[in-house]
């Protein structure tokens, strides 16, 4: 029977994920643009030559699209990969996984390349959430109730459409997660006690336990390499769960032994302790020469486990060198290290960040969440208290879940980017856990109001519970259309771009020297004319081609500087045709005219 139930499970979540899957390629279709650091994405993959910004030069577009797809005779050279990567501020894991899957389809520049990456993720992400949700002991309900708001969210979609490392470094701490509640029930099945009284060692650590604890170190090693490679921030939620895991193994108390109750129902005093005990006393006192054999013993195993944490570290930054130099003299590691340091500005990040959290992932819900949150707090101590074996058996899980969490949250709040709604990008690898924790401490909420009801075969926590994430995921997708990264509004553009190459109109690009990589941004655009005659804004001279002189009417992409007005003056004075300039439209820090 419970077979039985298990296959039916199983396959409610393959259809689940595969409906996901269809709705996310259904935003897909409708991502129109790219963020410029997805743009980045493919440059730094697949870079041939480099760009470089001409004065009063013709460029083909040939030439641009080059620099984001792999060429005849440049797949699978993740040595480039490698070395593009050291001038900027990220390790190379994600460009290089990029880089295969545009080697295979060399000559391809398409959004599909990084979808079709950040698809396999989500899959290997929805499979990770959903054994983990299993190891804090979440029954099958309350997994379909969390898959579906995971894979319905529309952060989680965002952050597929999203062509960059954070999907991927989701991955890496699921994983990270999952190898921790493993160890920590390792653990547990070796002690007796619960989380009230304490925990005593109920036989010693076995040969099973010790090879089921480096097995598990060594799973965590290798999720540690793998997502340290693949985004820095990967290593606060390392350094979070270690503490969260190291203090927990550490300082679990020994069972105290039960004292007779006096006259009036107290427990007796001890007759020693280890305050009125000399220290003659105490060494030769049996319990507490257990308890200090069983610290130094877990000592030794958290020594074991920092070695196979440190290895990783060592040989991430061994392959990699550049990682050193990019979090401690790195532009973007001295803003973070900037960012920690000023106190001034705690509460406004913080309050920014829980508002991208309340406004995107629970769709202004988050008052809900906590109210039941609350609720459930105080349920699971009373659960505890009356001996209920479940919520006693995963405490311990979900707390360090909410430690490393909690840490990781108010520390990328306090260093990461404040970017409007795309900062989102910092905390979305956490955004599942968040979810989960959700749906747990919901589920205990709601179970603390209407008790174990059922109704027929459904139970009523977890149908209640369901009905929020249904709600908040209808919101956040129909209702506020929260989904990021889709820049629907780049389509009419592009289509504009398109129109004017086929009337053959000539196209200046008027660029800012101090920020030429901000032609990036218009990379879409750009692709669609066969070629375009760049021009720098420090230079306010005549502009002498003789086909923009001559043309009816000229297309100008200019960005903002001092000169530019200057420069578009020059242009209606050089052509007689000329005597209109036409804002079109404004993107960022460019503005289209139409001179006419």
């Amino acid at each position: 029977m419970k077979e039985t139930v298990t296959k039916k499970i199983n396959l409610i979540l393959i259809a689940m994920l595969i409906l996901q899957i269809a709705t996310i390629c259904f935003y897909g279709v409708q991502k129109s643009g790219f963020h410029q650091d997805e743009y980045y994405s493919f440059f730094s993959t697949n870079r041939t030559l480099g760009f470089y910004y001409p004065d009063r030069e013709w460029v083909d577009s040939e030439t641009v699209r080059n620099e984001f797809v792999v060429l005849p005779g440049e797949g699978f050279n993740y040595g480039l990969v490698h070395l593009v990567q050291s001038w900027d501020v990220h390790p190379p894991l994600f460009y290089d996984m990029l880089h295969t899957i545009c080697s295979f389809t060399a000559g391809v520049f398409s959004k599909w390349q990084g979808i079709l990456l950040n698809l396999i993720g989500f899959a290997i992400s929805f499979f990770l959430l959903n054994k983990l949700s299993r190891s804090i002991g979440m029954s099958d309900g309350e997994r379909l109730v969390l898959m579906f708001a995971y894979g319905f969210n529309p952060m989680t979609i965002s952050c597929v459409m999203f062509i960059r490392m954070y999907m991927w470094l989701t991955v890496f701490m699921l994983a990270l997660a999952l190898c921790h509640m493993r160890l920590i029930s390792l653990i547990k099945r070796y002690y007796v006690g619960n989380e009230i009284t304490g925990y005593v060692l109920a036989r010693p650590f076995d040969k099973e336990f010790k090879k089921g604890f480096v097995n598990t170190v060594l799973g965590i090693a290798v999720v540690s390499f793998l997502g340290f490679s693949t985004q820095y921030y990967f290593l606060i939620f390392m350094v979070m769960m270690a503490l969260s895991f190291g203090l927990w193994f550490l300082f679990m108390v020994p069972k105290k032994k039960k004292r007779k109750l006096d006259s009036s129902g107290m427990p007796e005093a001890p007759e020693r302790t280890p305050i009125n005990m000399t220290i003659g006393e105490l060494l030769d006192d049996e319990e507490f020469a257990q308890q200090a054999a069983s610290m130094a013993e877990r000592f030794g195993y958290l020594l074991v486990y920092g070695f196979g944490c440190g290895v990783a570290l060592i040989g991430a930054v061994l392959l990699y060198p550049a990682a050193f130099s990019h979090i401690f003299r790195g532009y973007r590691g001295q803003e973070a290290q900037a960012a920690f340091a000023d106190s001034s500005n705690i509460w406004e990040r913080f309050r920014f960040f829980v508002g991208l959290v309340d406004d995107y992932l629970l769709s202004g819900f988050a008052w809900l969440v906590i109210a039941i949150s609350v609720l459930a707090l105080i349920g699971l101590f009373f659960f505890v208290r009356m001996k209920n074996k479940k919520d006693k058996l995963h405490i311990a899980h979900v707390r360090i879940l909410v430690a490393a969490t909690a840490g990781y949250f108010l520390i990328v709040a306090k260093t990461a980017l404040l970017l409007g709604n795309t900062s989102n990008r910092y905390e979305m690898p956490i955004y599942p856990i968040i979810l989960l924790l959700a749906v747990y401490f919901i589920k205990v909420g709601i179970r603390v109001i209407v008790g174990h009801r059922r109704l027929m075969e459904v139970s009523i926590p977890t149908l209640v519970t369901f009905l929020i994430f249904l709600l908040i995921t209808i919101k956040g997708l129909v209702v506020d259309q929260n989904v990021l990264f889709l820049y629907p509004e780049d389509a009419s553009r592009i289509a504009y771009a398109r129109s004017v190459n086929e009337k053959d109109i000539p196209v200046v690009i008027m660029f800012n020297e101090k920020t030429p990589d901000n032609i990036w941004r218009l990379t879409d655009e750009l692709l669609e004319y066969d070629k375009f005659f760049y021009v720098s804004e420090e230079n306010a001279g005549e502009i002498e081609d003789a086909s923009i002189n001559s043309s009816d009417e000229v297309i100008v992409y200019a960005a903002d500087h001092e000169n530019r007005d200057i420069i578009l003056d020059e242009i209606t004075r050089s052509n007689p045709n000329i005597d209109n300039i036409e804002e079109v439209s404004v993107k960022d820090m460019w503005t289209l005219y139409r001179c006419y």
